[in-house]
């Protein structure tokens, strides 16, 4: 199993706070309100250890825009809402009310715009900071519980991946969401040489 060492876990848990923080105060602008984030959660595992799942998102159907990116690192990145945060959040930005004539392609719509301008800006940020620039697919709208979502058709020839998870909440809203970043093993050793160009020599 792949390891990181102490700093350059700290190294990249920064470097996904600045490119989510930046991503947030983006949602913040379209949404005035205030965006609380958690430090990121980084765990490494094989998308069949369905155990390393948070538990919260393994049974219910989630709403997920996905953006694959390739180049210096290859892998997905993943928007994900509980319906109920889903729906909040489309109708704080479009009016439409849940239940609405035709509200499954608002949302589809609606959260395929949101989940372009965080996670370009996540991973923009990551690019950018790590001097690795990369090209990213268009964003797709998905359903289903995570294990579905993160299942191996979605991310070529992969078995194992860095899993990045950051939660953020609008609490006024009662909107709650996860930003997933997953790199493929593949591309790991650029990972790993990026995050150490960054830290003190010695």
């Amino acid at each position: 199993m792949w390891q990181l060492s102490d700093q350059q876990f700290d190294a990249l848990k920064e470097i996904v706070n600045v490119g989510v923080g930046r991503a947030a105060s983006a949602l913040n602008q379209m949404l005035n309100a205030h965006i609380e984030l958690q430090v990121p959660s980084i765990t490494f595992f094989n998308l069949g250890e369905a155990d390393k799942i948070p538990l919260h998102l393994q049974s219910q159907q989630l709403a997920c825009v996905q953006m694959g990116f390739h180049g210096s690192f290859t892998g997905t990145a993943a928007l994900v809402f509980p319906p109920d945060s889903a729906a909040k959040l489309v109708t704080a930005l479009t009016g439409e009310a849940a239940g609405a004539p035709g509200m499954n392609a608002v949302m589809a719509g609606t959260l395929n715009e949101v989940g372009n301008i965080l996670l370009n800006g996540v991973m923009g940020t990551i690019g950018n900071i790590l001097s690795k620039p990369f090209d990213y697919s268009f964003p797709n709208y998905l359903e289903g519980n995570l294990g579905e979502l993160l299942n191996p058709m979605n991310i070529a020839q992969a078995t194992g991946v860095l899993m990045v998870q950051t939660n953020f909440q609008v609490a006024e809203m009662h909107i709650a969401g996860n930003v997933f970043l997953l790199f493929e093993t593949a591309t790991f050793d650029t990972l790993i040489q990026a995050l150490d160009a960054l830290l003190p020599p010695g």
